[in-house]
């Protein structure tokens, strides 16, 4: 083996152009490789580091008759689970929740801040199996009511808040209005759930809440018994709720659940998009690999005389395969040195290509990096890459007839070569217009998509979120005088356009769902009765966030607690439950509450994923419904950060202790939940430029090989009286047909393919006729100028040089 490596690197190192240009190639598609790699294995197979990962599961109930296939677990149906099953060691709830942490008086500190936060219950940290940096976590007392309150924080809330005090294990805290007891702080790399929680503190579960079956406003998390798969957990699950529907028919009628793995559950984003940027770099490296094989296929047709002459001197075919395929690994292995330099590169590059704000909810982002496992992935692609370009070369190597190599100037090649220079050149192209057509129809989605009307306005626009803590404003009127003259004075505030309020801002992520029925038609049954996102504004709100009236009327400072109640609807909702009808004067009714009238219907507003059908909405006026959290929206003539501070200091005139959070233009919003589309976009356009590059490459090297080979013959075809451009046409002609051949089979491959493509469109067919007609012109385009220059050197082959060439 040490013989062949030494014979190897002279080998390679006598001719470095050769060994440099298969070097440049492999380390593109390599590097790309293991790029992508290392972002499938920090966001999809190890998102997470907890010790019992494997058995870490989350719990969600689905009713399928209307569409809710992902929905939050009712604390009566929890109850159930924990008395009544036998697969799980333990179950865990959890419900986000916003604190409002004050200062403390002392010198220097700092003024009230809004953190996100969660209510979870005590096993929760023993159930992922993590322990603290500095005090302790939650005991099962401190779940128990009337207790003493505690709280653990994050870490980065310790480094920012705490300035990393190691003596803040002990202090209380005012949290909303009440003392907290910190009783740990967790470890830096530690951030779950990945929602932006800063605090965990108990939740308790009183029996009130044990008995409610008909809110559902928590997660489940579930820790399995050691001897019980995910499938088992599944079907006990689903036995459970079958007995709870024919216990408690009036809540639980068509509502089933099911257990999923953490890291599926909490991978669902990375999954659509990783698998197809790992087949788009395979694409990539399998063309790499091919233009490796022709050059190796080339050498080889020049080193037959030197395989003749060691197989005549005793070498065995296979002893001279491996020395062949050890300078192919040596190829390769040296593409991967110059990949990882490219991959630490694309790592980097792809860390900040998705804002800060926005990655901290996406599990596993702070893993990126190349690891040890990523290191060993690209040494196997490589050794596997160097036998994957290097076998048919080296086959075709020592298939030599004795004879004809040992004579002075036999030639070799023969056809055998030929047919795999040109098999392999159908498929670069092959792979390289697979590529190419989904990098065209991604690029159009996503156009689309910025082009799409949102249904509100982002320009010039910015919102932040003011929640009233509920101990100072636990009466309505309390709550809305306080947003009624927070409103007036920022409206009054130079270069404000508009200012109003909402309590669930487009493309938050927010959502708060409520059951309706319709007022004069058949109710809806229980197991069909559906669900409607609901949002609570003010008057202004419409016009400051740009969401244009359809038909009716906005709301209007008339629309008071004391008037009769009433509401909007989108359009999505009208077309859906009120088709063919006038929807304004219709009335809805939430629970057992007044009828609600119908007053206007406003534009549908775009989803948080931009990719969605808009969801049926209602609004209702804030007057009449007086939510402790909203968020403000403000559009300026100008610069909209440049408002906060005096935003922010009317705030404080009215009341200092309320915080404000969440300070975000709507432009920024929208680039935060366009950025995994862009990604995508520009890599797979990338990766599908450096296909083309390779592909036009390879068939321009064959097609200059060709040439070189029959320089004789094409010198006896113009002696006996071909014209020029008969043998241009020719070397045209054979090089297009096998760029022809190539393009009908990407064609098939893409259509095959079309379905996982679509899952990723928006707007635009997998099939979509423009983008196919364009790639298809500009491979044909690109293809011929590579045919071209070797074209125009057959036609300048003097004959008599011909006729004397070996």
């Amino acid at each position: 083996m040490f013989q062949d490596v030494r014979y190897g690197v002279r080998m390679l190192a006598q001719r470095p152009g050769f060994t440099l240009l298969i070097v440049v190639m492999l380390a593109v598609g390599i590097g790309a490789n293991t790029t992508i790699f290392s972002a499938l294995d920090a966001l999809t197979l190890r998102p997470f580091s907890f010790p019992k990962q494997e058995r870490l599961v989350m719990l969600h109930e689905r009713k399928l008759e209307i569409g809710v296939g992902r929905a939050a677990v009712a604390p009566g149906n929890l109850a159930d689970w924990r008395t009544q099953g036998r697969s799980f060691e333990d179950l865990v709830a959890l419900r986000t929740e916003d604190f409002d942490l004050r200062s403390d008086g002392a010198p220097g500190s700092r003024g009230p801040e809004r953190y996100a936060g969660y209510r979870v219950s005590t096993g929760f940290f023993s159930a992922l199996g993590v322990e603290p940096v500095l005090g302790r976590t939650f005991q099962a007392e401190d779940g128990e009511a009337g207790g003493e309150q505690v709280v653990v924080l994050k870490h980065s809330l310790w480094q920012r808040r705490f300035s990393s005090d190691p003596d803040v294990v002990g202090r209380a805290i005012n949290l909303n209005g009440k003392s907290f007891v910190v009783i740990g702080v967790m470890s830096a790399d530690f951030n779950f759930p990945f929602d932006g929680g800063e605090m965990w503190t108990p939740l308790l579960i009183d029996p009130a809440m044990a008995e409610d079956r008909g809110n559902h406003y928590l997660r489940v998390m579930g820790l399995l018994r050691p001897d019980v798969s995910v499938k088992q957990a599944d079907t006990e699950i689903h036995e459970l709720m079958k007995r709870a529907e024919d216990r408690h028919p009036a809540t639980n009628s068509g509502i089933d659940a099911y257990v999923v793995g953490l890291n599926e559950n909490y991978t669902r984003g990375s999954r659509t998009y990783l698998p197809i940027l790992l087949g788009a770099v395979a694409f990539v490296l399998l063309i790499a690999c091919a233009n490796a094989a022709n050059l190796l296929l080339v050498r080889g047709s020049a080193r037959q005389k030197e395989m003749a002459i060691r197989m005549a001197v005793g070498a065995s075919r296979a002893r001279l395969i491996r020395q062949l395929l050890t300078e192919s690994i040596l190829l390769a292995l040296l593409g991967a040195v110059f990949g990882l330099g490219l991959a630490q590169w694309g790592v980097m590059a792809l860390a900040r290509a998705v804002p800060v704000g926005f990655s901290q909810f996406i599990p596993g982002w702070n893993h990126l990096g190349l690891n040890r496992t990523v290191l060993l992935f690209t040494c196997g692609v490589a050794i596997a890459t160097g036998a994957l370009f290097g076998l048919v070369p080296a086959w075709q190597a020592t298939k030599t007839e004795f004879n004809e190599a040992l004579k002075e100037g036999g030639k070799g090649g023969g056809s055998g070569r030929s047919r795999w220079r040109n098999g392999l050149v159908v498929a670069e192209i092959t792979l390289s217009v697979v590529l190419l057509i989904g990098a065209g129809l991604l690029i159009r989605s996503f156009m689309t998509v910025l082009q799409t009307d949102f249904g509100f306005d982002a320009n010039n626009t910015i919102s932040l979120r003011v929640v009233l803590p509920k101990d100072r404003y636990a009466k309505p009127d309390q709550r809305i005088n306080l947003i009624q003259q927070l409103l007036t004075r920022v409206r009054a505030l130079p270069g404000v356009r508009g200012v109003g309020a909402v309590d669930t801002l487009p493309l938050s992520g927010r959502r708060n769902e409520s059951s309706f029925q319709i007022v004069g038609q058949p109710p809806f049954p229980p197991a069909t009765q559906p669900h409607s996102q609901v949002s609570v504004a003010t008057p202004g709100y419409f016009s400051a966030v740009g969401t244009p009236l359809r038909s009716g009327r906005l709301f209007t400072d008339r629309d008071t607690a004391q008037a009769p109640p009433v509401a909007l609807v989108n359009e999505a909702f009208a077309a859906k439950y009120l088709a063919g009808r006038t929807a304004i004067g219709e009335r809805l009714l939430f629970g057992g509450g007044s009828p609600v009238e119908i007053v206007g219907v406003v534009a549908n507003v775009m989803n948080e994923d931009l990719d969605d059908p808009a969801e049926p909405g209602i609004y209702q006026p804030y007057d009449q419904r007086d939510p402790a959290a909203v968020s403000l929206v403000i559009r300026t003539q100008a610069d909209p950060t440049a408002i906060v501070g005096a935003m922010t200091r009317e705030l404080a005139a009215l009341d200092p202790t309320v915080p404000i959070s969440g300070v975000k233009t709507l432009n920024e919003m929208v680039r935060e939940r366009s950025s995994p589309k862009r990604i995508v976009t520009v890599m797979l356009t990338v990766f599908a430029l450096v296909a083309l590059t390779l592909a036009t490459v390879g068939l321009y090297a064959v097609t200059s090989y060709a040439v070189a080979q029959r320089t004789r013959e094409l010198g006896i075809r113009l002696a006996l009286g071909a014209q020029a451009r008969d043998i241009f046409t020719m070397v045209i002609r054979q090089a297009m047909t096998l760029t022809v051949l190539g393009l009908v089979l990407g064609l098939a491959v893409t259509l095959a393919i079309s379905r996982v493509l679509a899952q990723m469109l928006y707007g635009v067919s997998a099939t979509d006729p423009l983008t196919f007609a364009v790639v298809l012109a500009l491979f044909a385009l690109v293809s011929g100028l590579a045919c071209y220059v070797p074209a125009r050197r057959a036609m300048k082959v003097d004959p008599l040089v011909a006729l004397r060439h070996e």
